[in-house]
């Protein structure tokens, strides 16, 4: 047996010696490929010697050739087969490969010849927790812990374990015990932080990853933790700081090119945008780990580019494929699962819960799979009641909720989360349902064979968008459920007490600020220019990203005063400031979703200008349910034009809104009656045709 290298040239005759000081002299020297021939010479003309399949095993594992390295390291322990590190070595190896049962026997051969080897206990820790097999990985984090009482390393991997578990207390206790051990460990105060991120206690966190980088300024991990849980919370300058130490430090680690990017887009600074973007995008086609779904979509108008962003995120969790369909069951009532994190006070429970309500009892049982916390929240009170089971599932392990969501018989699973925050893919490729949806939560595809349909309209996906689309296609008449109960605050607000001028045309956009890119913010500057008595109302999130946005608006001859900014603030706050404005202007790439529908219900025209992805065209689609097409732009130019025109013609202005306020009370975008109906029908039709052994194809409900 040996490794499968190319042959090397004649090597002047050495003794091993010789040659195995020669192959570590060029890999010192950065000559990887001449390290590499000389040490397969040695492996040829000393086969019975196992140091240089060991040095050949090492380089192999450098270049992360894994199946190369076992092979080595396999040749080396039948040579020498006394010595435990070298089978821990091929065990190593052999995990890394996916080759994890023979990895288990491997780590045993180690312990068979010394079993106190504290490595081989923490490897095979390692290979059990992949394996899935908690209880065997805490048993050997433990026995790795006993023989290696100065390492904090089986005592952190046995915490990860227990988290991934769902065991947090225990999680929780383990770190106290590390922590006395280990005062000055950063790895220690990193996982801490996790632990604490994870539990919502965020300060605590902060201060964890705070200890950490005092320890090792350097320290990637608590450097890219604290700023990912400063970019959660809004503190955007900070976090850029944070992304941008990490970058100088480790420019390779997975995910952070594009995070960085997003950041910077919330502070719009957009130094560099669009070469950036085009070098992200190139990396993103060429499967590289380098900018995360959402982000991407949010980014760049362009199906191709967002597919292959979700397949290789989907890639990188293991996710892609999905098991075989479940068969469906012939019953005279579906039972339904809706799959989220965000029953609260949240967008996607804004647009839904009426349709929870309205959910046929005679026909469905719908069931809620909450991967969210338990909260004292008006929604969430709301959801409880509306659902018929309302199952709080967040302790439990993605496989504990598959086993859980087969033993209720659920029928149809429908992911309201997709790639939002709090995610968890894994649920669906391991299969809750026969019949799985994503819907509201990701407006794109997965990537991915994962869903059997995504839920969309004519309007989202084009002839030439359909290709990007993973997923099979459940159309209805119109795409975004809605709520009649939101509210419609009137306190009497003025526009002077939010810092409006009186007499100005307000345009607004409340959108995420990460939305706003450099052509969009031109062509606002253009209609600002033309309409010299208005304002552009925006969301105010950090003071940096203030000051960056009027410095835009100067350079481009708009005076700074006339970019009003808004805090965040509650719910019912912010639907009574949409009716203060005049026109809502719409972002492409990434359209208003909720947003939209919060504005046309409170009386605020929104103007979209569609793009060529599903969350391009999402405002388009709100805007043709409800059945005012005016406010859908052609294309750039008509955009800039029926925006100026509103502002400068007061009658057109005003028939406009008047149009929208009719359409709001008769028309189909706010009947959550029908859209209920319309939904189940598209569910009952997949579910026949499952029972009828027909394929999965789009579906069309009318």
């Amino acid at each position: 047996m040996k490794p499968q290298i190319p042959r090397p040239g004649q090597p002047p005759a050495q003794g091993v010696e010789a040659l195995l000081e020669a192959g570590a002299a060029r890999q010192r020297q950065g000559d990887f490929a001449g390290a590499m021939e000389t040490l397969y010479e040695a492996t040829q003309r000393f086969p019975n010697d196992w140091r240089p399949y060991l040095r050949l095993g090492g380089l192999m594992a450098v270049r992360h050739d894994w199946q190369a390295a076992a092979s080595c390291f396999s040749i080396a322990a039948q040579l020498n087969p006394g010595q435990p590190d070298l089978h821990v070595n091929h065990a190593t190896a052999l995990r890394e490969s996916g080759q994890l049962d023979e990895a288990v026997s491997a780590f045993e051969r180690a312990l068979a010849l010394n079993a106190a080897h504290g490595m081989a206990f923490l490897g095979l820790g390692l290979t059990y927790r992949l394996l899935g097999a908690t209880d065997a990985a805490l048993v050997a984090f433990g026995c790795a812990d006993d023989a290696l009482p100065g390492d904090a390393r089986p005592l952190l991997e046995r915490i990860r374990t227990l988290i991934d578990a769902g065991r947090k207390n225990d999680a929780w206790l383990s770190l106290q015990d590390l922590a006395v051990r280990f005062p000055d460990s950063p790895d220690l105060h990193t996982q801490r932080g996790l632990l604490l991120k994870e539990i919502g206690r965020a300060d605590d966190a902060f201060a964890a990853f705070n200890a950490a980088i005092a320890i090792d300024p350097r320290h990637v991990d608590a450097l890219n933790n604290r700023g990912n849980l400063l970019l959660l919370n809004h503190r955007f300058s900070e976090a850029l700081s944070d992304f941008d130490r990490v970058l100088a430090i480790a420019p390779g680690l997975d995910w952070l090119p594009g995070t960085r990017q997003y950041t910077a887009m919330h502070l719009f600074d957009w130094s560099g945008f669009e070469t950036q973007m085009d070098a992200l995008v190139a990396d993103v086609e060429r499967g590289r780990r380098v900018m995360q779904p959402l982000v991407l979509q949010t980014l760049r108008d362009d199906p191709a580019a967002q597919q292959a962003a979700a397949r290789v995120w989907m890639d990188s969790l293991g996710a892609r494929d999905a098991l075989e369909p479940l068969p469906s069951r012939q019953t005279a009532k579906l039972k339904l699962a809706y799959v989220s994190k965000d029953f609260k006070s949240h967008p996607v429970s804004y647009l839904i819960a009426e349709v929870i309500e309205l959910h046929d009892r005679e026909r469905f049982e719908v069931i809620a799979i909450n991967l969210g916390a338990a909260k004292d929240d008006p929604m969430q009170h709301r959801l409880r009641a509306a659902f018929d089971a309302f199952l709080d599932v967040e302790h439990l392990r993605d496989d504990q909720i598959v086993a859980l969501c087969r033993s209720l018989e659920i029928d149809v699973a429908i992911d309201l989360t997709g790639f939002t925050q709090g995610a968890r893919s894994g649920l669906f490729a391991a299969r809750l349902a026969p019949i799985q949806l994503l819907y509201l939560g990701t407006l794109g595809t997965s990537g991915s064979t994962v869903y059997d349909y995504l839920v969309v309209d004519d309007t989202l996906v084009t002839a030439e968008s359909r290709p990007f689309l993973d997923e099979h296609l459940l159309s209805l008449p119109w795409y975004q459920a809605n709520d009649r109960q939101r509210p419609r605050p009137s306190t009497g607000l003025s526009r002077a007490d939010v810092g409006l001028p009186a007499e100005a045309f307000v345009f607004c956009c409340f959108n995420n600020p990460c939305k706003i890119l450099p052509d969009q913010f031109s062509r606002w500057a253009q209609i600002l220019r033309a309409a010299p008595h208005s304002v552009l109302w925006a969301l105010e999130e950090d003071a940096k990203a203030a000051a960056n946005l009027r410095a835009h608006a100067e350079s481009q001859g708009i005076a700074a005063s006339r970019i009003v900014f808004s805090p965040r603030c509650s719910r019912e706050q912010y639907l009574e400031r949409l009716s203060l404005a005049d026109l809502f202007l719409d972002t492409l790439p990434y359209n208003a979703g909720t947003t939209a529908s919060d504005a046309l219900w409170m009386g605020l025209p929104v103007l979209t200008l569609p793009g060529r992805s599903i969350a391009a065209r999402v405002a388009a689609s709100v805007l043709t349910a409800l059945g005012v097409d005016a406010l859908i732009a052609r294309d750039a130019g008509d955009y800039t034009a029926k925006a100026i025109a509103m502002a400068m013609d007061a009658e057109l202005h005003h028939r406009i809104r008047r149009d929208v306020a009719e359409a709001v009370a008769t028309g189909r975008l706010f009947d959550a009656p029908a859209f209920t109906r319309h939904l189940e029908a598209g569910l009952q039709l997949a579910h026949r045709r499952r029972l009828d052994g027909l394929a999965d194809t789009d579906l069309r409900v009318r």
